[in-house]
């Protein structure tokens, strides 16, 4: 599955946390992507991350102990992996190419249908 279908699935098993989870997820996520984009090698965004920790801001943020943030964020984690690999082994591609295959200009496509529950 390419990394198009997994950010797709992912997006969808975020929308369907409960709110506060969902809110910290996205908090903490948005705060590390952001730090991401700054930085240019993988060890400066090591330092950025010790240096913004998005979990510190989100313990002062959501008023919660850093270490439950902490738990939590990785119990949020653990759960939409194991969502997402199960919707993943029961998604199906269907390849549809024969049937745009003759379509001027479209010889050199491929065309795949995903379905998922």
């Amino acid at each position: 599955m390419n990394d198009g279908m997994i950010a797709y699935l992912l997006k969808s098993e975020v929308a369907k946390l409960g709110e506060e989870q969902r809110q910290l997820y996205r908090f903490i996520t948005e705060l590390e992507d952001a730090l991401a984009e700054q930085a240019d090698t993988v060890e400066e965004f090591r330092r950025l991350l010790v240096l913004h920790s998005p979990f510190e801001q989100a313990a002062y943020r959501f008023n919660r102990p850093f270490k439950e943030v902490s738990i939590t964020m990785q119990q949020i984690e653990a759960e939409l992996g194991d969502k997402i690999e199960a919707r993943r082994e029961r998604a199906k591609w269907l390849d549809y190419t024969d049937r745009f295959a003759g379509e001027a200009g479209q010889e050199d496509k491929q065309v795949f249908l995903f379905i998922s529950e």
